[in-house]
């Protein structure tokens, strides 16, 4: 999420949680397509903002991340706002 201009990540506050009971169960439930899939709809949602809040640097960083990790992201970021077709 983006507070004040700065990308936070929600994956260092969990790891927090990962040496309590609750979080010992989560991290040993997950999989490694379901971390995929939250993170990749994290960036979405942090470009989302960052487009809401005319952040064209922050927009390019997010779409320097998502590059390096999965450039098929790229497609899901440059189509994110288009209507969808019926």
């Amino acid at each position: 999420m983006i507070l004040e201009g700065i990308v936070m990540s929600p994956f260092l506050f969990d790891a927090d949680l990962g040496v309590t009971g609750l979080g010992l169960r989560a991290r040993s439930s997950a999989t490694v397509a379901d971390v995929s899939d939250a993170y990749a709809a994290q960036l979405i949602g942090e470009y989302r903002d960052a487009v809401a809040a005319g952040r064209l640097d922050v927009m390019q960083l997010i779409r320097d991340h998502a590059a390096a990790i999965d450039p098929l992201l790229l497609d899901e970021l440059d189509g994110f706002d288009y209507p969808a077709a019926a």
